[in-house]
């Protein structure tokens, strides 16, 4: 027989549910999921969580009806609460961006208006890293109700430190030592979804692949020393000209792969021109006060729907870098 008091077996079971979360992919469908496990415990309309990064993320839950209560009175609420909990003299000054929003609770809303709210504090490796609220109409949070929350957001700041320090693992598994760029690794997986994305919402997508023209001779009269400052110079002049959704990768070697997305392959003719112009005016300073010049040649290829998978594209892009090869080097080929 259970004589555990109900508010106590309501804390263990919200602790176990909340435990099952650990293996959550990203913040947005942790905190997603943690609010959903904590209605059951507390209900509420509305559930916040504010991150302080270089602004203030939110990611925000809310009841089927509660969606209207979310505009600037809560925003200014939440800036409120960080304020005379955190940080008073930056808050005021830090962009709000709402990272994710759903309406997933479950239920209806209850009266219009937020009149009820409790937060608490969520830290990270000891530091406070942001926030996490609730609010609803009526009737008003109890002492327990706060006691629960504060629980919560213990449990839910050991889950997020779990999940940044896998994702943490995961970057430097799928990072290039060398360029500081992702990795083959890394650029299969997102060409996977960038090209189920181009075939769901119908919008352009190209792959570059790019090759160091002659890098063995390179290797061979300045060192393979000097030719990892090469491929490093090259990588970081191609990345600093792409825009923010576009993302470089090293292929392998001496290549470098570049998707491109919402871009056709008009569009990716014009990266990979300006490309072969920016490498062709690199200097490379050796150690006896040479200058070393290089030049690539670029395969450009565009997701086409009958694309199986992403080795499809690869295929095309790497066929058309070898045609570049063979026409001269120096170029592209589409």
């Amino acid at each position: 027989m259970n004589n555990r008091p109900p508010q106590l077996a309501g804390v263990l079971t919200l602790v176990q549910d909340l435990a099952r979360l650990i293996h959550s992919d990203s913040a947005a469908d942790l905190f997603g999921h943690a609010f959903h496990t904590l209605t059951r415990a507390v209900p509420f309309d509305v559930g916040v969580v504010v991150m302080l990064e270089q602004n203030l993320d939110l990611y925000i839950s809310t009841r089927a009806g509660a969606g209207k209560q979310i505009g600037d009175a809560l925003i200014d609420r939440v800036r409120e609460v960080l304020k005379k909990l955190i940080l008073p003299s930056s808050i005021s000054t830090m962009d709000v961006v709402i990272k994710d929003e759903r309406q997933d609770l479950g239920g209806d809303a209850q009266p219009p208006g937020l009149d009820h709210e409790m937060h608490a504090i969520l830290t990270l490796e000891t530091r406070t890293a942001g926030m996490v609220m609730v609010c609803r109409a009526a009737p008003a949070f109890t002492e327990d109700d706060q006691r629960i929350m504060e629980i919560f957001s213990s449990q839910l700041s050991m889950l997020l430190d779990n999940l940044r320090a896998r994702q943490k693992i995961l970057s430097l598994a799928e990072t290039d030592d060398l360029t500081g760029v992702p990795n083959r690794r890394f650029f299969r997986r997102q060409l996977t979804v960038e090209m189920e994305r181009a075939r769901v919402y119908n919008v352009p997508l190209s792959l570059l692949l790019i090759d160091v023209d002659n890098f063995k001779e390179i290797n061979d009269n300045f060192g393979h020393v000097m030719g990892d400052v090469v491929l490093s110079e090259i990588c970081g002049t191609i990345r600093d000209m792409l825009r923010s959704p576009d993302q470089i990768s090293r292929f392998g070697g001496d290549e470098f792969a570049v998707i491109l997305p919402h871009t056709d392959v008009t569009g990716a003719a014009t990266v990979a021109d300006r490309m072969l112009n920016h490498v062709r005016d690199m200097e490379v300073m050796a150690e006896d006060d040479g200058a070393i010049h290089c030049t690539v040649s670029i395969g450009i290829a565009q997701y086409q729907g009958s694309d199986a998978n992403f080795n499809d594209l690869v295929r095309r892009a790497d066929d058309r870098l070898y045609e570049a090869k063979r026409q001269g080097k120096n170029r592209y080929t589409q």
